[in-house]
């Protein structure tokens, strides 16, 4: 028969294989913050506003550096704290370029917007014009109608001669020539 086992024992074991899987995930998670924390540099590195984060990626640089140079001298926990730290610097300018985008795309949205708006006054505005036009034009119409019933027939032969040649006025007659000087034009 096996020896009793006692809770103090039980505790030590599950205390052990919490350390070891522990351990294990550390070991496991430090190559990906690396490796996260290169791959958004490389991100950034390719963006055309990478000099909007150039002291953010700098600084993560310089943490992938201390973490190398930790790792080297056998302090792995430190390590892994400034991959850490190297990958939020990464994240970080890898959200401001984000940010520069977003806000470049907002600013063109803007002034699309401002445009269409400028387009649709001046439209509104010929609108106005042309319903303004039309009404004057339609005045005048009704104007010339009433005209044209207030007035009698016309059917003289005088107003109808008056017509015939479009109402144009009749000539006068020519001025009669200036008196001759009885000098013959001597003076």
């Amino acid at each position: 028969m096996t020896a009793p086992r006692t809770p103090r024992v039980r505790l030590v074991a599950v205390a052990a294989l919490a350390a070891v899987l522990a351990v294990g995930a550390l070991a496991a998670a430090a190559p990906d913050d690396r490796t996260a924390t290169e791959d958004a540099l490389r991100e950034v590195e390719r963006s055309p506003k990478k000099d909007v984060a150039a002291e953010m990626t700098a600084r993560s640089r310089a943490a992938l550096e201390r973490a190398a140079k930790l790792r080297a001298a056998g302090d792995e926990p430190h390590a892994r704290l400034a991959d850490g730290l190297a990958k939020t610097w990464a994240e970080a300018a890898r959200d401001v370029l984000r940010a520069v985008e977003v806000e470049e795309k907002s600013q063109a949205a803007r002034r699309a917007a401002t445009d269409a708006g400028i387009v649709a006054e001046r439209e509104r505005a010929l609108l106005e014009e042309g319903i303004a036009q039309s009404g004057r034009l339609r005045a005048q119409l009704e104007s010339t109608e009433r005209e044209s019933k207030e007035q009698p027939a016309r059917t003289s032969a005088a107003a109808n001669a008056d017509l015939a040649d479009g109402g144009a006025p009749k000539p006068k007659a020519p001025k009669a020539p200036p008196p001759v000087a009885r000098d013959g034009g001597a003076r």
